[in-house]
């Protein structure tokens, strides 16, 4: 006996209702064959199209520039540290002039 199709529960994580597909084997075929030719296409476009070599200027270019934003970050991550911790200082001073506020 030749399967004629096939059923297929989708159960959504959100959604308590299940919601069933039905292939038919022609169905099947087709989705298979589209996936298979994708695949061909893009393996052959992969081999027929050229691969781009960076020179070596531009690679000491684009690896100092690298290094010079990795420094900015650096610099960046310890004056947003520094400033973090000037706001807390600031929070805690306004803390002790509301506390000596209220208790006079």
């Amino acid at each position: 006996m030749k399967t004629t199709g096939w059923n297929l529960i989708v159960q959504s994580p959100h959604s308590p209702r299940l919601q069933k597909i039905r292939i038919s084997s022609k169905a099947a075929r087709i989705l298979i064959a589209a996936v298979v030719f994708a695949c061909l296409f893009t393996a052959v476009l992969a081999l027929i199209s050229p691969h781009f070599r960076v020179n070596d200027s531009d690679r000491a270019r684009l690896a100092a520039e690298n290094q010079m934003l990795k420094v900015e970050n650096t610099n960046l991550t310890f004056k947003i540290r520094r400033l973090d911790d000037q706001v807390g200082r600031m929070e805690e001073g306004s803390q002790r002039v509301v506390t000596l506020m209220q208790t006079e």
